[in-house]
Parts: C-alpha cells; sequence; structure tokens
C-alpha cells in the first residue's frame, strides 16, 4: 500500500508524491491533514482494489481504537477536497459490507523528469520585464554575476540607488531563462510597503492559495524540486524580511538559486556579495547627439578663451573648462571657471 523513492501518482489535476507526503492539484499545494493523507496513500497506491475499514483503520489509527465515525468523516472531507462527485469526476467508491475502493484511472513516473517540466511551463515566459535595449559597459557585470550565481546560488547585486540594478537583473533573467528552461520568476518589490507580505507576495505570484499568515511551507513545498532562478528586486526597505524569506528558501530549496537587488546586502548565510560601481565615463557612441553638441560647443568656447587669455599680458596657464557625464540625467553638463 505504500510507494517507493521519489514515484509520482498522478489521476486526473492531482499528483501526489508520497515520499514527499505532497498532494498537488493542477500544480499547486493542497493542504491535507494528516490523516486524510494516510487514506488517500493508501486508496491511490492500489487502484482498482477493496480496502477494508478495518485495514483503514488500523493504517491511520494504529494502536489506538476508534469508532467507524471517525472514517466516514474522514472520508467524507476527502472526497470533498477531491470534487468527488462533481462533473462527473469519480476518485472514492464505498463497497457495501466490504470497505472503500479508488476507481479513477492512476498513472505512476518517477517525479523529477515530470517536474523539471511542469517548472518549465508554470514559469514559460511568465512576468519577466521588457529586455533592455542595450547595456552600457555591462556586459562584462552580467557574465560575473551569472558566473557567480551559477555557483553559490544565492546573489545580491549591491549599488546606489539609479546606478542600474534593475536593469542588470533584468538582463540577466533574459540571459539565463534557456538555462532554466523558462523558470524565471521576476518579483518587484519597489511597491510592497508591507514586510508581512513578502511571502504572501511571492506566492501569490505562483498562484499558490495562501490559506494562513505564513505562506512559507506551501512555497517551500512547490519550489522544493523545481529548478528556478527567482529574482527579487528592490529589497531595502524590506531588508529584514526579505532576508529571512530568502534564507529560508536558499536552504530549503537545493536547486533555487536568487539573485536580489538592494542598496545594501541581506547579511544572510550562503548569501554572494557583487558590488555594481557607477558607470566611469559613458563611450562616446552612446552620448546622446545634444550632449556630443554641448561637449563639442564647450571644447570650442575653452579653446578660445585660452587662446585670449595666451595673447593678454601676464597669462597664466589654469583649467578652464570641467566637464562630467550626468548618468540619471543622461547628458553632458559643462563647468566653467573664469
Amino acid at each position: 500500500m505504500t510507494t517507493h523513492g521519489k514515484e509520482v501518482l498522478s489521476f486526473g489535476p492531482f499528483r501526489l508524491t508520497a515520499s514527499e507526503r505532497l498532494l498537488t492539484k493542477d500544480g499547486v499545494p493542497v493542504d491535507l491533514g494528516a490523516r486524510a493523507y494516510e487514506i488517500l496513500t493508501a486508496l491511490v497506491s492500489t487502484p482498482n482494489e477493496v480496502i477494508s475499514k478495518k485495514d483503514l483503520l488500523s493504517l491511520v489509527w494504529p494502536n489506538v481504537t476508534v469508532e467507524e465515525g471517525s472514517l466516514r468523516g474522514q472520508m467524507a472531507s476527502l472526497r470533498k477536497m477531491l470534487g468527488d462527485g462533481k462533473d462527473g469526476a469519480r476518485y472514492i467508491t464505498t463497497v457495501a459490507g466490504r470497505g472503500y475502493c479508488f476507481v479513477a484511472p492512476v498513472s505512476r513516473s518517477l517525479g523529477e523528469p515530470e517536474a523539471a517540466s511542469a517548472a518549465a511551463e508554470s514559469f514559460r515566459n511568465a512576468n519577466l520585464p521588457v529586455r533592455p535595449a542595450g547595456l552600457i559597459d555591462r556586459e562584462d557585470d552580467l557574465q560575473r554575476v551569472a558566473a557567480q550565481l551559477e555557483v553559490a546560488r544565492f546573489v545580491t547585486v549591491v549599488g546606489l540607488g539609479g546606478v542600474g540594478k534593475t536593469t542588470l537583473a533584468t538582463a540577466l533573467g533574459h540571459h539565463l531563462i534557456e538555462a532554466f528552461g523558462g523558470a524565471v520568476l521576476f518579483v518587484d518589490l519597489s511597491m510592497l510597503s508591507d514586510s508581512r507580505l513578502v511571502t504572501s507576495t511571492v506566492a501569490s505570484m505562483l498562484g499558490l492559495s495562501v490559506r494562513s499568515d505564513d505562506a512559507t511551507p506551501n512555497l517551500i513545498a512547490y519550489l522544493r524540486d523545481k529548478r528556478v532562478l527567482l529574482i527579487l528586486d528592490t529589497c531595502e526597505h524590506l531588508i529584514e524580511s526579505v532576508a529571512t524569506f530568502a534564507s529560508c528558501v536558499f536552504r530549503e530549496t537545493p536547486q533555487v538559486h536568487i539573485l536580489a537587488t538592494s542598496r545594501e546586502a541581506l547579511q544572510v548565510d550562503g548569501e554572494q556579495i557583487y558590488r555594481l560601481e557607477p558607470l566611469a565615463c559613458p563611450p562616446d557612441d552612446a552620448m546622446p547627439t545634444g550632449g556630443r553638441q554641448l561637449r563639442d560647443r564647450s571644447q570650442l568656447r575653452s579653446c578660445s578663451s585660452n587662446a585670449q587669455r595666451r595673447a593678454a599680458p601676464g597669462w597664466i596657464s589654469t583649467m578652464q573648462t570641467r566637464q562630467s557625464w550626468s548618468v540619471s540625467a543622461g547628458s553632458w553638463t559643462a563647468w566653467h571657471w573664469p
């Protein structure tokens, strides 16, 4: 009456992984009490065979004397959860005077390949922002973070506001989407103000039902056997909650890779920090036309001023013009000293 290893029993929209005590419906974990789970496992493991009430009572309540009414109550709850009888679905029948029998078709498979396939289907092109048109002098950063992420599984890109952390994370998501079979989830935390909602926000994005204040157990159960890239963007205002959540996911789900962006590190075990520095100077071809014209005009004014000063008596060589590139404004700015 038991299954072995990572065997998965599938029936209708349900998948039962006995080794993990996990039941899912359309990929979403189902809340199931311990006794109802034992009953379901026994029935699904031996489809089309009658299991007596006595055997079920001894299996579910070992060494305890209980009335058949307890078994009937658990069976009624189980049938309701399965939707037995709705839209023609039939799972469990009562055999008068004998016991119960699972009558729906059951298929057996190994869990790992199907779980990977399910992850790809669930996540493929789910919610990544549009791929950045181009990364200006960030190609090296992209390659370094990708390599670090593959080895360490948990990387936080840390940098000043507006330095390009989100752009880099988005580009990385697109860069690695094939490596993860489409299983990339981008979680934008910038608009979330309540730190208590971090876990439930991620769970809801995965379509998981949240029936308690803490969605972590369901989320961990769902992610445990999946290879996923989880991007947590803009974490600094929720740092403690995100740190607790990310640490738990990293520890409990060995195939999930976490990429976070923040103005400060999460400071938890396993986290690797990649500091994204501001661009020192933009390449010529990245400068807006207006910026190049302003630069050229400034240089001409500076040359003209220098020539006039050199022609004047008592001329002393000084710096006439300084120019700098403003990344946030996207334009050239010139300062002049008389």
